[in-house]
């Protein structure tokens, strides 16, 4: 049986998704009210680069008579992840960021994990 419209979640998750691309302070509140008290919020994404942080363009290429896609995405360092988090209301906010592995890849993962 799915879920009612007004029913709240367990958890919430985005793997280099929805939060990345999506302005935090429409996203986190829209996420904590749906949450059931507890609730997990997960989510990961790129590091910023240095000195590169809020709302930020990427630049995505068409094709070669087109000018490329613009999309907006908003990279935090973990502690500003953790202040935007703690003022929407979330809990036991914990940060890291992964290496990159072995290989060619240059730049880790950042994760975020808060309750509701």
């Amino acid at each position: 049986m799915g879920r009612g419209a007004g029913e709240p979640f367990d958890a919430a998750y985005s793997v280099y998704g929805a939060v990345w691309f999506t302005d935090p302070d429409l996203l986190l509140p829209a996420i904590r009210e749906r949450l059931r008290p507890g609730g997990r919020f997960v989510f990961s994404q790129r590091p910023p680069v240095e000195g590169c942080y809020g709302c930020q363009a990427s630049y995505i290429p068409r094709g070669s008579d087109e000018d490329p896609l613009v999309v907006k995405r908003w990279d935090y360092e973990p502690e500003g992840w953790e202040q935007l988090l703690d003022q929407y209301g979330y809990t036991n906010v914990r940060t890291q960021v992964l290496a990159a592995p072995p290989g060619p890849r240059t730049v880790g993962t950042l994760i975020v994990q808060a309750s509701a």
